[in-house]
C-alpha cells in the first residue's frame, strides 16, 4: 500500500474470498480507510492478485490497472472448455492499461512500471519512492516471481532471465534500495516483518538492502534459473 495526500494506491488485492476477512480489516487495523483506495495496480493477472479488485471497484469506485497482455489473460477470447483458476474468481472490469514507459502519476508521486514477462505474459515490476524515518528511498517490487521452475517451459525460463536483466537495468539506474515482492517467499519477508515490528530507535530498516545487494539478489535468482536451463539441456543430450 502506498499512501499519498490524494488517497491510497494498492499493489495487488489478494483472493476474492479474503477481501472482507483479511484485506479490509487489515487496512483498518493500520488506520487506513479502504474507501480511500483510489487505484489498484496488478503485478500480474492471476487470481491471487486480482481477486479482490472487483470488491474495491464495486464498493469504493477504485480504478484497476494491468497490462494489455494480462487483461487478455483474465478475459481470454477463447477460454478452454474446462476454464481455469481465474474463471472462479471475481474478475475486475477493465479500467486502466499499464505499460512500460508510462508512469502512473497520483498524489504527487510517480510509479514506474517495468515489463517482466515470464510468470505471465504481462507481468510488471513497479519502482516508486517511499520514506523511512523521513528519508526518501527508492523501492522496487518485482511483480512476477516464478516459484516453481518445473512448471515453466525452457523458453519461458529464458524469457524470465531476460526480464530480470531488463528490470535490473532500470533498477540500477533508479538506484532501487528497498526490496519488495508480491511473492515474498524466498527473500525472508516474514523474518524481516518481525524485525520491523521489533525495531528500536536507531535500528536499520530490514527492507532497505542497498542497490548493490538488491542487484546481487536478482542476479543470483537469474543464475539459478540459468542453471536449470543448462541442466535441461544436458539431460536432453
Amino acid at each position: 500500500m502506498i499512501t499519498t495526500p490524494d488517497g491510497l494506491l494498492m499493489i495487488d488485492s489478494g483472493y476474492t474470498d479474503r477481501v472482507e476477512t483479511v484485506i479490509v480489516p487489515g487496512l483498518q487495523k493500520l488506520g487506513l480507510d479502504p474507501a480511500k483506495v483510489k487505484y489498484i495496480l496488478l503485478g500480474h493477472g492471476h487470481a491471487d492478485h486480482f481477486g479482490g479488485a472487483k470488491y474495491f471497484q464495486d464498493h469504493y469506485g477504485t480504478k484497476v490497472g494491468t497490462t494489455a497482455a494480462d487483461w487478455d489473460l483474465m478475459y481470454p477470447a477463447n477460454p478452454p472448455a474446462n476454464q481455469n483458476a481465474n474463471a472462479n474468481q471475481a474478475r475486475p472490469k477493465k479500467d486502466l492499461v499499464l505499460a512500460e514507459g508510462q508512469p502512473i502519476k497520483f498524489g504527487g508521486l510517480a510509479v514506474t512500471p517495468v515489463a517482466i514477462p515470464g510468470h505471465t505474459p504481462g507481468s510488471l515490476a513497479f519502482i516508486f519512492p517511499v520514506k523511512d524515518k523521513g528519508k526518501a528511498r527508492i523501492a522496487g517490487l518485482f511483480g512476477g516471481t516464478i516459484l516453481t521452475l518445473d512448471r515453466i517451459t525452457t523458453d519461458g525460463l529464458k524469457q524470465y532471465t531476460q526480464s530480470i536483466a531488463h528490470y535490473l537495468d532500470t533498477a540500477k539506474k533508479m538506484k532501487v534500495e528497498v526490496e519488495l515482492q508480491n511473492h515474498p517467499i524466498f527473500d525472508g519477508t516474514p523474518e524481516r516483518l518481525a524485525k520491523l515490528k521489533a525495531m528500536k530507535p536507531g535500528d536499520p530498516n530490514p527492507f532497505i538492502v542497498g542497490t548493490d545487494r538488491y542487484v546481487k539478489m536478482w542476479n543470483i535468482v537469474s543464475e539459478c534459473v540459468q542453471a536449470e536451463i543448462a541442466r535441461r539441456g544436458a539431460a536432453s543430450n
